[in-house]
């Protein structure tokens, strides 16, 4: 297991330090704890906007790129529905470099209105290149507001629309910036050739005086209890159908989240899953089809998608995939399979510890969802999963009156 230090500073900022002396490179990383779930329904997009805002200058460093440039270092950014992330790799020997910028940024940015009237026309061409104008570009947007009719996961990172951006002042940027943007709401991972108590001193030195903000109470709608089947269809000028079905599942926390993790996998994860074996290979009513999870901090969602054959409806199947699911009945391997996601998800966890910039990035954002200490146990969490806890998921989870589904269809010539 992984070893880490961890320090929390006078204004609320969480410092966790991971030493590794076999790499010269220190990758730094800080999560603040906002993403798209804590804008406004009338005012979204602004967590994705706010992380391109971030890289156009601070009170006291107007171009951000250019120093990190000048010492080898590489860097970048996301937003998701909960988090926004940023992060450096740079060699160790100039850490200091990346807790300069990333402090004066936390500090106070530029406000030029010329720079947020130039980000915000990129992240509406963004909006409309990948998310309109791309083929298949909105399936998920459609997805999540038919599936989610409370919480704010309804829409995506880049906002309901295009409008809400074209609408952001610059009052509206500093109200959301020193409402989440604060030590109080961030975590600090340091991972690489560094020395604990160094990497202590230097968040002091650069984060110690800043000023936290007010307390956050974040308190999201819940969904209500799904007790109807929910569908949606469209048409696209796209060159196939695709169905997507999707089925409320457990929180990031919750003990079922591995469950349903491994359970997607088995489902839904390469040419020898249930479903490809089944809906692909033998009844050869798709051409392909998958399954996977929303990793969501709040409840997420299960989801199955996949093109139909050229010459089968999408309601037929839908239909066949549909007896095929709620009527499941486990092969007498069931027990070998599931030790065989079981195995995949440990490769792939050993996979993202090879890489520094890998390891500081899981440890950042399992401390902003809850401590880093459980995530550094996950290989123990897929192992503990149980045959009776998933043959559970599928009866309780995998039912018709708890599904959405999409029929995203092309449109006839």
């Amino acid at each position: 297991m992984l070893t880490i230090r961890r320090k929390i500073l006078d204004n609320g900022l969480r410092v966790i330090v991971h030493e590794d002396h076999t790499t010269p490179l220190a990758a730094c990383n800080i999560v603040y704890n906002v993403g798209s779930r804590d804008e406004h329904p009338d005012h979204t997009g602004f967590a994705h906007l706010m992380e391109h805002f971030m890289f156009t200058g601070s009170k006291n460093v107007p171009d951000y790129d250019k120093a990190l440039q000048k010492v080898g270092a590489i860097n970048n950014a996301y937003t998701s529905q909960d988090i926004t992330h940023y992060y450096v790799v740079l060699p160790a020997n100039n850490l200091e470099t990346a807790f300069w910028l990333e402090s004066d940024r936390m500090l106070e940015l530029a406000f030029r209105q010329q720079s947020l009237d130039i980000q915000k026309q990129v992240v509406i061409e963004e909006f409309k290149e990948n998310y309109l104008n791309r083929p298949y570009g909105d399936l998920m947007m459609l997805f999540n507001q038919m599936a989610y009719q409370r919480h704010p996961y309804q829409w995506l990172p880049i906002g309901k629309k295009t409008d809400h951006i074209a609408e952001v002042s610059m009052d509206m940027i500093k109200d959301f910036y020193y409402r989440f943007y604060r030590p109080n709401n961030a975590v600090l991972v340091v991972a690489g050739n560094v020395i604990g108590d160094e990497v202590f001193a230097l968040a002091e030195k650069w984060f110690g005086t800043i000023p936290d903000g007010a307390p956050l109470h974040k308190d999201y709608p819940k969904e209500l209890p799904q007790t109807a089947p929910r569908k949606t269809t469209v048409e696209r000028a796209v060159p196939s159908d695709v169905l997507m079905k999707g089925w409320h599942m457990c929180d990031r926390m919750h003990p079922d989240y591995y469950a349903c993790d491994l359970l997607s996998d088995m489902f839904g994860t390469g040419q020898s899953s249930y479903l490809y074996q089944k809906m692909v290979t033998e009844q050869k009513m798709f051409t392909d089809i998958s399954a996977s999870i929303m990793g969501t901090t709040d409840e997420g969602l299960f989801l199955i998608s996949g093109r139909p054959v050229e010459g089968v409806t999408i309601e037929e199947a839908d239909a066949v995939l549909c007896s095929y699911l709620y009527g499941f009945k486990p092969e007498a391997s069931f027990s070998h399979d599931l030790h065989k996601v079981q195995n995949r998800a440990e490769a792939v966890l050993l996979n993202n510890e090879i890489k520094i910039d890998d390891r500081a990035t899981n440890m950042a954002v399992g401390e902003t969802i809850s401590n880093v200490e459980y995530f550094l146990d996950e290989r123990q969490h897929y192992f503990d999963v149980t045959e009776e806890q998933m043959l559970r998921l599928i009866s309780e989870m995998l039912t018709e009156n708890r599904s959405n589904t999409l029929y995203y269809k092309g449109m006839k010539q």
